[in-house]
């Protein structure tokens, strides 16, 4: 079980100190994180298949700039959960990473 966990704490996005306290505080951030990643692929789906189709039929570089322009807005969404992941893990354990 410890090989397993050292084995994933080099994957994910959510390596906070406080995430990395345990084995309990690493499963509550994976699965938060992975409930609001969820949520966010639902919305950004068909947000991103109308914007892309908005730049059909367009010249290379209009397709290739709104392609970078929701690329970028994709990684917004991708890492700004790790926000409210810790305070979620700071609401829900101590600093000992002990649950509250």
């Amino acid at each position: 079980c410890h090989k397993q966990y050292r084995e994933e704490i080099f994957s994910g996005i959510d390596r906070t100190a406080m995430s990395m306290k345990n084995r309990t505080t690493w499963e509550f951030a994976h699965k938060y994180c992975g409930r609001i990643w969820y949520i966010c692929g639902i919305i950004l789906l068909p947000l991103s298949i109308v914007f892309m189709c908005l730049v059909m039929g367009q010249d290379k570089d209009t397709i290739g700039n709104a392609g970078l322009i929701l690329c970028a807005v994709q990684m917004i969404f991708l890492a700004a959960p790790v926000i409210p992941t810790e305070m979620a893990l700071k609401k829900n354990f101590d600093k000992n990473g002990r649950r509250r």
